[in-house]
C-alpha cells in the first residue's frame, strides 16, 4: 500500500507540474500575433519600473501572469519553426590592422566566432551565423523575445581596460583650472552638478549627457589643460528605475593598467551588501593574474577605474593585492550583468561592427512545410494509437493514454528548461515516443508469455513488468548515455537532439513503467478487467533459425556498404551536401504582384529550375513580414551558376545534335553564335524561374539583396559534432561491456556504423532521382537512427543474456540460444519497427518537399535497423564468440608453428564446455 500511496503522489506532483507549463504553452499558440505583441509590449513596460523585490506582491504577479499565458513558460520554437530576427552587420578595417597583416577574410572569421560565442551563452538557442560577403556576418535568431537586447549584445565591443583614477587634490585643481580657461568656463561648468564628496566625480544631468560630452572632447583635446596622460571619461548610463539620473565624469590616466585580456571566466550575480542589484565575479589566467596583482599591489590606496567600451562601469578603491580573481561593481540590473558577463566571457571583437540592416523571417522549413509535417506526424499519431487500440485492445489503450501524457511531460520539461524546440528536437521526441511504444510493446508481450505459463492476470502483470523493466532499463541507460554525450560535447543541432533525447528518455521511462502499471494495478484492483485479450500474428512456437542465415546477411550488408560508400564518393561533396554544409548565394526578392504568393509555390519553381536545396523564408524589413518578399539561400554560386535545361529540352537538343549537322562553315558559325550561353548568374536564374508567379514579367522579380553567404553548419560545428558522437560511442561501448560483456559491445557499435552508413549511402544512392541531399535534417535522421539501433539491438542482447542464464546446462547451443532469442522478441522487433515505419512513410509522403531528406533518411534507418539487430549484431556476436573459443582451444594450430594440445587437455575443455552451454 505505501508504494502505490508513493507512486500516486509521485504522479501527482508530475500531472501538477505539466498543468502548469502546457497551459501557458496552449495558451500561447492560439493567440492571434497582434495579442502577442500587445501582452510582450504591456509586460516589457511593468517590467521596466524597479521595484523591491517582494514575495507576496511577486507571487501574486507570477499567478497573474500565467493567466496571461506567461512567455516564459511557453515552449520555444526554433528557427526552423517559426522564424525570427534576420540581421547582417558589417565592419571595416584601419589602415594600422591593414598594415599588422589583416585580411577581411581573416577579420570577418574572426567577428563572427565572437558573435558566435555570444549568441550561444545567449537565450536566443539554435541561431544561423554565416559569413556575407566579404566584411558582413549574417544573423538570424529565433522568436520575437529580447530582439533588442539581442541585437545590443552582438553589437557590443566589450573591451574591459583598468586605469588609475586621479586623486582626489588633483581632480578638484584641474576641473577649478577648467573653470578659470576663458574656452569653457561658461561651457563647460554650468552644466556639471558638484560631486558628492570632496574630490569625487562631478556629475552630469542625463538630458545634458550628449552637449557635455561634445565639450569634453574638446578638453581632452586641448594640450596643457589636463595633467599629463589624463583624460575625462563618462560612467555608464543610469538605469531608468534608479533615483538619480546623471551620469559621473572621471578624470583618469589614459592608459591601461592592464587590459581584459586573459579574462577566463565572467559570472553575474547578485550583490548582496546592495539589494536589487547585480556584480560581475571575474577570473584571470596565470599569466594574466601575476600581471594584474604586480599592477594591484603597486597602487594600493588608490581608486582603480574598470572601464568597458569606453565607459567607467565602477571606480573602487584598491585596498589589497588582487591577482586571480575579482569582482565588478555597478548600477547592474540583472539583465546587465548577466549580458556584460557574457560579452566580457567570449571575448572583444577585435573591430567596431555596425548594423547594415535588420528584419523578421519565417520559419527556414517553411509554413507549408511545417504545416505539411504537422498533419502528418498527427495522423500517424492517431494510426498508431489506433493500432495498439486494435491489436492490445485495453493494454493499446493505456498505452495511449501513456504516451499523450508522455508528450505532454516532455513539452513541459522543455518550457520549463527554457529549452528550444527544433527540428534535430522533434527528432529526439519521435525516437523516444518510439522508444516509449517499445517499452510497452516489451512489457505486454512479457505479460501475455506469463499468461500463457499459466499464471493468473495480476501475477502475470507483476512478473511482466518484472522483467521487462531490466530491458527497457539496459537499453534507455545506453541511449541516455548516448543522449548526455552529445549535450556535453555537442554544439548546435546535435546538442539539441541530445537535450531532448535526455529529457525524452525520462519520461519515457516514468510513463511507462510507472504510470501504466499504476493504472493497471487500478483497474485488476477494482475489479474492472478479469483478461487482458491481445491479437498477434506470430505463433508461440516459432523457430526461424536466423544465426544460419548468417552468411547471406553479411553478403548483404558488405553489397549494400560498398554500394553506399561508392555512391558517395562517385556523386561528390558538391552533389551530396546541401546548402547548410556549403557556401552559396543569400538574396531578398520580391515579387510585384497583387496576388498572394504562397512560399510553397516559390520553392516548386525554384525546384524546376534546379534550385532543389534552396531555403525559402518570408521576408519583411521591420518588424513585420512584407507581401511577396522571400529570404532565399542557395548553395549555388552568387556569380555563375549552369542553368540545367528542362528534361525534355535536353533530350529534343541532345537528338537534333545527333542527327543534324551544319552543312557550311558559314552554318556552323552561325549555329555557334545563336547557341544560348552555358552559364548565367544565380539572380537571373531566380528571376526567370519566379517569372510565372508575377505574371510571366522577370522585370516584376525584384532581387533587393544579393550575397555570397557561408555555410550554416562550420567546420569546427563538423568536427563537435564527430567528437560528440565518437565519445558517445565510447561509453556506450563502455556501459554494454560492464552490463553484458565487450563483444556485445563492440558489436552493438558495429551494426550502429552499419545502419548509419547505409542510411546516408543510400541517400546518395537515390539523391539524383530524389533530388536529395545533406543537410541539417539528415544529421537529425542519423542520430534518431543511432539511438534507434542502439535500443533495437540491447532488446536482442538483454534476452540472450537471459536466455544464457535460464538454459545453461541444458542440452542448447550458442546458436540455438540466440535464435531462441531473437524468436521470442521477433513479435515486438516487427511491431515497433512497423509502427515507426508506418510514422515515417506518412512523414515522407506527406510532410512535404523540405522533409523529404529527413523522412527518406529515418525510412531507411528503421529497415535496416531492424535487419542488422536481427541478422547482424547477433551473428556477428555468435561468429566472434566461436572464432574466440576455437581460438583458446587450439592455440595458433600446428600448421603455424603452434603445439597441438594434448587429448586429456581437450577432453576436460570439451567438458567444461558443455557444461556451460
Amino acid at each position: 500500500m505505501k508504494t502505490n500511496l508513493y507512486r500516486g503522489i509521485i504522479i501527482a506532483v508530475v500531472l501538477v507540474f505539466t498543468f502548469i507549463y502546457i497551459v501557458p504553452t496552449a495558451g500561447w499558440m492560439l493567440l492571434k500575433p497582434e495579442e502577442r505583441a500587445e501582452r510582450l509590449e504591456q509586460w516589457n513596460q511593468e517590467d521596466g519600473v524597479y521595484t523591491q523585490p517582494r514575495f507576496f506582491a511577486d507571487s501574486i504577479k507570477g499567478v497573474k501572469r500565467w493567466f496571461q499565458f506567461d512567455r516564459e513558460k511557453v515552449v520555444t520554437l526554433g528557427l526552423d519553426l517559426q522564424g525570427g530576427v534576420h540581421m547582417v552587420v558589417g565592419f571595416e578595417l584601419s589602415q594600422e590592422q591593414l598594415d599588422e597583416g589583416w585580411t577581411y577574410e581573416s577579420m570577418q572569421d574572426r567577428v563572427l566566432r565572437q558573435i558566435s560565442r555570444r549568441i550561444n551563452q545567449f537565450e536566443a538557442k539554435d541561431p544561423v551565423i554565416q559569413a556575407l560577403g566579404d566584411n558582413q556576418i549574417q544573423i538570424q535568431l529565433p522568436g520575437e523575445k529580447d530582439i533588442d537586447r539581442a541585437k545590443k549584445l552582438i553589437m557590443k565591443t566589450a573591451y574591459l581596460s583598468f586605469h588609475v583614477v586621479a586623486g582626489p587634490d588633483e581632480t578638484v585643481q584641474t576641473f577649478a583650472k577648467i573653470a578659470a580657461n576663458e574656452r569653457f568656463k561658461e561651457r563647460l561648468i554650468p552644466f556639471l552638478l558638484k560631486p558628492r564628496f570632496v574630490g569625487g566625480p562631478f556629475r552630469v544631468p542625463v538630458g545634458r549627457r550628449d552637449l557635455v560630452a561634445a565639450i569634453v572632447e574638446e578638453v581632452n583635446a586641448t594640450e596643457g589643460l589636463l595633467p599629463e596622460g589624463k583624460v575625462l571619461r563618462f560612467s555608464q548610463p543610469p538605469n531608468p528605475w534608479d533615483d538619480d539620473q546623471y551620469y559621473e565624469l572621471y578624470l583618469i590616466e589614459e592608459a591601461e593598467l592592464m587590459s581584459g585580456e586573459g579574462l577566463r571566466l565572467a559570472l553575474a550575480r547578485e550583490d548582496n551588501e546592495r539589494p536589487g542589484k547585480y556584480q560581475i565575479i571575474f577570473e584571470f589566467d596565470a599569466a594574466a593574474a601575476n600581471t594584474f596583482g604586480k599592477v594591484t599591489e603597486a597602487n594600493i590606496g588608490n581608486a582603480m577605474a574598470i572601464v568597458v567600451d569606453g565607459a567607467i562601469v565602477s571606480a573602487p578603491t584598491i585596498e589589497s593585492k588582487i591577482t586571480r580573481s575579482g569582482r565588478i561593481t555597478g548600477s547592474f540590473s540583472g539583465p546587465q550583468a548577466y549580458d556584460l558577463a557574457i560579452a566580457l566571457s567570449s571575448g572583444a571583437l577585435p573591430v567596431p561592427i555596425q548594423e547594415e540592416y535588420s528584419g523578421v523571417v519565417s520559419a527556414s522549413l517553411g509554413t507549408d512545410s511545417i504545416r505539411k509535417g504537422t498533419y502528418a506526424s498527427i495522423g500517424a499519431l492517431i494510426a498508431i494509437g489506433l493500432f495498439m487500440i486494435a491489436y492490445y485492445r485495453v493494454g493499446g489503450l493505456v498505452a495511449c493514454i501513456a504516451l499523450l501524457l508522455n508528450g505532454l511531460i516532455m513539452l513541459a520539461a522543455f518550457a520549463y528548461f527554457r529549452l528550444t524546440l527544433t527540428l534535430p528536437g522533434i527528432a529526439g521526441f519521435v525516437l523516444t515516443m518510439g522508444m516509449a511504444v517499445d517499452a510497452n510493446v516489451l512489457i505486454f508481450e512479457r505479460v501475455r508469455e506469463e499468461v500463457r505459463n499459466g499464471k493468473t492476470l495480476v501475477s502475470a502483470i507483476e512478473l511482466g513488468y518484472q522483467k521487462a523493466t531490466v530491458t527497457i532499463l539496459d537499453a534507455n541507460i545506453t541511449t541516455l548515455i548516448a543522449a548526455l554525450v552529445l549535450l556535453q560535447f555537442g554544439t548546435g543541432p546535435v546538442q539539441g537532439f541530445g537535450v531532448a533525447l535526455a529529457i525524452g528518455i525520462c519520461t519515457s521511462v516514468f510513463t511507462a513503467l510507472v504510470v501504466t502499471q499504476a493504472i493497471f494495478d487500478s483497474l485488476t484492483h477494482r475489479g474492472i478487467i478479469k483478461k487482458l485479450p491481445m491479437a498477434s500474428f506470430l505463433k508461440p512456437d516459432t523457430h526461424i533459425k536466423f544465426i544460419e542465415s548468417r552468411r547471406m546477411a553479411f553478403i548483404i550488408s558488405v553489397v549494400l556498404i560498398v554500394l553506399c560508400v561508392g555512391a558517395f564518393f562517385a556523386r561528390g561533396y558538391e552533389n551530396n551536401f546541401g546548402v547548410d554544409f556549403k557556401p552559396g548565394t543569400s538574396m531578398i526578392v520580391s515579387l510585384d504582384t497583387d496576388s498572394n504568393i504562397d512560399v510553397g509555390d516559390v520553392r516548386a519553381k525554384l525546384a524546376d529550375a534546379g534550385f532543389g536545396n534552396a531555403i525559402i523564408q518570408e521576408y519583411g524589413g521591420g518588424a513585420d513580414l512584407e507581401k511577396n518578399t522571400f529570404s532565399i539561400k542557395t548553395s549555388a554560386d552568387l556569380r555563375v551558376s549552369k542553368a540545367p535545361p528542362p528534361a525534355e529540352e535536353a533530350a529534343e537538343t541532345e537528338a537534333t545534335e545527333e542527327s543534324a549537322e551544319p552543312e557550311t562553315a558559314e552554318a556552323a558559325e552561325e549555329t555557334v553564335a545563336t547557341a544560348p550561353a552555358p552559364t548565367q548568374t544565380v539572380g537571373a536564374r531566380v528571376e526567370e524561374a519566379l517569372a510565372p508567379l508575377a505574371g510571366g514579367n522577370p522585370e516584376a522579380v525584384k532581387i533587393e539583396r544579393e550575397n555570397t553567404v557561408g555555410p550554416v553548419i562550420s567546420g569546427q560545428l563538423r568536427s563537435d559534432a564527430l567528437k560528440a558522437i565518437f565519445f558517445a560511442l565510447v561509453f556506450m561501448v563502455g556501459y554494454m561491456w560492464f552490463r553484458y560483456n565487450l563483444v556485445f559491445g563492440i558489436t552493438a557499435i558495429i551494426a550502429l556504423l552499419h545502419d548509419a552508413i547505409i542510411s546516408v549511402g543510400l541517400l546518395s544512392v537515390f539523391g539524383p532521382i530524389l533530388n536529395l541531399h545533406i543537410d541539417m535534417t539528415v544529421i537529425a535522421a542519423v542520430l534518431t537512427i543511432i539511438g534507434y539501433s542502439v535500443n533495437d539491438t540491447v532488446v536482442v542482447f538483454d534476452r540472450i543474456r537471459e536466455n544464457l542464464r535460464t538454459y545453461a546446462g541444458r542440452e542448447l547451443n550458442y546458436a540455438q540460444i540466440i535464435n531462441l532469442a531473437i524468436n521470442q522478441t521477433l513479435s515486438r522487433t516487427i511491431l515497433t519497427s512497423g509502427l515507426t515505419f508506418l510514422a515515417v512513410i506518412m512523414l515522407f509522403f506527406f510532410g512535404g518537399d523540405v522533409l523529404h531528406n529527413f523522412s527518406f533518411c529515418l525510412i531507411v534507418g528503421v529497415i535496416v535497423g531492424t535487419f542488422s539487430s536481427v541478422f547482424v549484431a547477433s551473428s556477428l556476436a555468435y561468429v566472434w564468440q566461436n572464432w574466440s573459443k576455437h581460438h583458446l582451444i587450439s592455440g595458433s594450430g600446428p600448421g603455424r608453428g603452434g603445439r597441438k594440445p594434448s587429448a586429456s587437455k581437450t577432453r576436460k575443455r570439451g567438458r567444461s564446455r558443455s557444461a556451460s552451454a
